[in-house]
């Protein structure tokens, strides 16, 4: 075809109304916004499958959009899309197509940009666009998208216009070669790569060295592994961007990748676009360490696709083990852990999914023994411990319908099942799903029902897309169950196939069972399986019917004290049938134990058991050994002098600080205003010393090295243990940290006062009576009031004082149920008579 030169007089040339402009409209486009349902013309710039209405619901729906986004590949054909060739097709309206024709035809002199609907078949009056041979394989990139195209040349056929262009997809930033001569490029606007960032494959159990890049909170922050190009890359991606000035007509959209400028250091990293601050100014992330910035779009340049090659090096990253204290994270929580990783190399291991974040436990292998991030955080009271199990990752889409033989099938899926692991003495949240009786019940923990909920949602979606009829189920396998009460799917375990069509299934979340039609069964997909199954079996510890079997009323009156309530759970025994456990309602300023509302209501009896007695009796020999050690330790004399402990009078009052607590029974305290280090003197006597039983001596605090007055509890050829008499600690240190002490040193009495908690009964002391008499008086300020003496053992009474008035501890103990009271007979017989004596009378009770 012959060139035609841009002319007045063209073949298409008619008079025409100017109010035809008006038609010029773009084909409406949209759809339904993916986070708040309105109608939004807004697209993902990955997947271009996803409408939103605005750039704030595309932000707050990316982290559940990321999951799914599928990211359109259009490298492939790029190079193949050698000649575009848009032509005018058949003309219905002369007027209109002239107005499209004249345009057309100035654009295309100026060598300007013209947007475009690119349809196939389009409607009349549209322009329709052919590809050669090599191009076909591209149509469906371009189907319902808008580009932009540059005039490259004007060809004429017989009466029709056929015009060269350059293409430009705005999705993808990227300029379609058009010919095979390469077209001179505007210096102000380079070309972009694909913005479609790739990301660091990890899987649970993966553990690689690395360094912590960006902390937000223990619960959101980045990591970077170690031996990553990312040094070479950052060389190559700073030279690239010294050669480009700033271009005004560089505006990246949202999700977009680019180069940004930090403003803490002014060199290039490679960034992601979050949003527009303003109309200069964007919000970007930087990909590679996780931190954000704000800057002015002159610090932004575009990205080149050999740039875009690694993987982006910032793992996010939620460490296991822990929540917050209080409900959100502190200040002081957060700088300690940054202190704690702070330009440290760390073994990250993957220990979990969480939608698109790791779960991780970082232990720090340069110090000896290995410190473990986590348990530093929860010994330091800047975190809570917590369980974490595995969330479930299965979508309807991720879900496939099985390839392999289904007894194969069925084979694997009962190797993957697994029930919710406890340990003795756990403590954690729980919501009572299921009631038999108080000796049977099903607990679900928590903190693990929102996962549940996601699982139960997408496993309905799967059971209505699966036939009915592939899936023979045999005793012991996993399953789908339709639930019909509620009409729902949810996961099961055949347990028993009758002859009648009908399967008994257990729902394994909840601790039910139903008889189910045979149709109502589907075969479950082992993605379903990864959450281990929440329903644990429970019964009530310490307590059994007053007959042989539980009565109605104890079950109603334990439905109503547990429904509906998240309580608090400490699991006292454990065996292959479930856990026995002791209940506590928190829910109110008295907490109430379950367990002994239904002993007091004489619904239930207690219960005690030969293995429990005799474990109660050694404990209470321990308990009562250690009084009757110190107590004949804090009498001795020694041949290097006579020392002894500080005396107290019975109803003598003395405000305290406790050091020390090992249970209600025997804590540690020294007065307030004595509370100043007695610090031994590194003169005495350095020769060499061979301590013995009872003696006192100078040991040296591992704490901070300094020397303070001690007493030997044990001695070995080369390590003793000492008890510090002026704090109350105890410690085993190496025989050289262990020095003679002079007379001079024990003038002044030792300075502990050992105490017991006078009006409450001795007893096994469960880790939740221990835990909150440690949060009461550990390190604390009290007021102590001797009752009774027994040797150097002082029976005193507890109050702590606050701006809100007093508290009495032993009430407070009382009050929650924690402890029982403690007669004045057994009071007197229990204090004033010998240790020995009480033991003989706890065993035969």
């Amino acid at each position: 075809p012959k060139k035609l030169p841009y002319s007045s007089k063209s073949a298409f040339s008619i008079c025409y109304d100017k109010s035809f402009l008006s038609l010029l409209v773009p084909p409406p486009k949209g759809g339904t916004c993916h986070h708040c349902g309105l109608f939004g013309k807004l697209r993902c710039s990955q997947c271009l499958q996803t409408y939103y209405c605005s750039a704030d619901c595309q932000k707050k729906d990316w982290p559940a959009h990321r999951v799914v986004c599928d990211p359109i590949k259009q490298k492939l054909v790029l190079h193949y899309l050698m000649s575009v060739v848009i032509t005018y097709y058949h003309i219905c309206n002369s007027a209109y197509s002239w107005i499209r024709s004249k345009c057309w035809q100035k654009l295309c002199t100026m060598n300007t940009a013209f947007h475009l609907y690119l349809q196939v078949d389009c409607i009349i009056n549209s322009i329709k666009c052919f590809f050669n041979k090599r191009v076909a394989s591209f149509f469906s990139q371009l189907m319902g998208k808008h580009c932009s195209v540059t005039g490259v040349d004007i060809l004429q056929e017989e009466v029709r216009l056929s015009f060269a262009v350059d293409v430009v997809l705005p999705d993808s930033g990227k300029c379609l070669v058009v010919s095979e001569k390469k077209l001179p490029e505007d210096e102000d606007s380079p070309h972009c790569a694909n913005s479609i960032a790739k990301f660091v494959s990890l899987s649970i159990g993966d553990e690689f060295s690395g360094v912590v890049s960006h902390i937000q909170n223990p619960e959101t922050f980045f990591c970077q592994r170690m031996q990553s190009q990312l040094a070479e890359l950052e060389v190559s991606l700073n030279e690239y961007c010294e050669q480009f000035p700033s271009s005004p007509s560089f505006r990246p959209a949202a999700g977009n990748a680019c180069c940004a400028q930090f403003t803490g250091d002014n060199l290039w990293y490679r960034a992601a676009v979050r949003a527009y601050a303003s109309e200069d100014t964007v919000l970007v992330d930087y990909m590679d360490y996780g931190n954000s910035d704000s800057l002015p779009l002159a610090r932004l340049r575009p990205i080149i696709p050999s740039l875009m090659d690694l993987p982006a090096q910032a793992i996010r990253c939620s460490l296991a083990g822990v929540k917050p204290p209080l409900g959100t994270w502190t200040s002081e929580g957060i700088s300690y852990m940054k202190k704690l990783v702070k330009d440290k190399v760390l073994s990250v291991k993957i220990v979990d999914k969480e939608s698109s974040r790791s779960v991780v436990e970082l232990t720090d292998a340069s110090v000896t023994p290995v410190v473990n991030i986590s348990s530093l955080l929860v010994k330091e009271g800047c975190a809570a411990e917590e369980l974490r199990m595995a969330l479930p990752a299965a979508r309807v889409s991720d879900v496939e319908f099985p390839s392999i033989p289904l007894a194969q099938a069925d084979t694997a899926n009962k190797r993957m099942c697994q029930w919710v692991k406890l340990a003795l003495n756990q403590m954690l949240r729980v919501i009572v799903c299921t009631v038999y009786n108080p000796g049977e019940f099903y607990c679900q923990i928590s903190n693990k029902l929102l996962a549940l909920n996601s699982l139960n949602k997408s496993l309905s979606e799967y059971c209505q897309k699966t036939p009915p009829d592939v899936f023979e189920p045999k005793n012991g396998d996993p399953c789908c169950a339709f639930y019909s009460e509620d009409g729902n799917w949810y996961r099961a375990v055949v347990q028993n196939v009758t002859s009648n069509g009908t399967v008994q299934v257990s729902f394994v979340d909840y601790g039910n069972t139903e008889e189910v039609p045979l149709d109502n069964i589907r075969q479950i997909s082992s993605s379903f399986l990864e959450l281990p199954f929440q329903a644990i079996k429970c019964w009530l510890s310490g307590i059994k019917p007053g007959n042989s079997k539980w009565n109605p009323e104890a079950t109603t009156r334990f439905h109503r004290y547990t429904s509906g309530l998240e309580l608090q759970a400490t699991v006292t025994s454990l065996s292959e049938d479930g856990a026995g456990v002791e209940l506590t309602d928190n829910s109110t300023d008295c907490p109430k134990m379950i367990n002994e509302i239904l002993t007091s209501e004489k619904l239930a009896v207690k219960e005690y058991s030969s293995l429990k007695l005799l474990f109660s009796c050694l404990i209470v020999i321990n308990i009562h050994a250690q009084f009757w050690l110190h107590s004949q330790l804090l009498q001795l004399t020694t041949s290097l002098g006579h020392w002894k402990s500080i005396e107290l009078s019975v109803d003598e009052t003395v405000s305290v600080w406790v050091t020390e607590v090992v249970s209600p029974d025997l804590f540690y305290a020294v007065p307030v205003q004595n509370r100043g280090k007695k610090k031994c003197s590194l003169s005495c006597n350095k020769q060499p010393f061979q301590p013995k039983l009872g003696e006192a001596c100078c040991a040296q605090f591992s704490g901070n090295g300094n020397w303070y007055r001690a007493v030997v509890l044990e001695a070995s050829q080369s390590a003793v243990k000492v008890l510090y008499g002026d704090y109350g600690n105890t410690e085993t240190l190496p025989l050289s940290k262990v020095l003679p002490i002079t007379d001079s040193y024990l003038k002044l009495p030792f300075q502990t006062i050992t105490c017991s908690l006078a009006g409450i009964e001795k007893a096994e002391w469960s880790p939740l009576v221990l835990g909150k008499l440690k949060k009461l008086l550990l390190k604390q300020c009290v007021t102590i009031t001797v009752k009774g003496i027994n040797g150097n053992v002082n029976l005193v009474t507890v109050e702590k004082h606050s701006d809100n008035g007093s508290l009495n501890i032993a009430d407070k103990l009382l009050k929650e149920g924690l402890v029982k009271p403690c007669s004045a007979e057994n009071l007197h017989s229990e204090h004033q008579g010998t240790y020995f004596g009480l033991i003989t009378s706890v065993c035969l009770f």
